[in-house]
């Protein structure tokens, strides 16, 4: 399967959240060369082989993402990566 669902919960302000979205929505792009693009309050991750969404809300966020055939292998390592990104900047 090559779906990844993760989320958190938080007790970040709207300036804090915005913050975090940012960095982490940054160094998924570089790390993974996504293309991200913000929408209102989402962000949309996409690259040949894999795309996503990262929705903040005010008490938890949710990251989604759906791997195509050639990095499902990578699918567990990609998942650990992301939650230790998260992880680290949610303190």
């Amino acid at each position: 399967m090559g779906s990844i669902h993760i989320e958190r919960s938080h007790d970040l302000s709207v300036a804090e959240l915005d913050a975090l979205v940012s960095d982490l929505s940054g160094q998924l792009a570089r790390e993974y060369q996504l293309r991200v693009q913000r929408r209102g309050d989402m962000v949309h991750f996409s690259r040949n082989g894999a795309r996503g969404t990262l929705l903040p809300g005010p008490s938890h966020l949710v990251i989604t993402l759906e791997l195509g055939f050639l990095l499902r292998p990578f699918r567990d390592g990609i998942h650990q990566a992301i939650e230790r990104q998260l992880d680290a900047l949610l303190g």
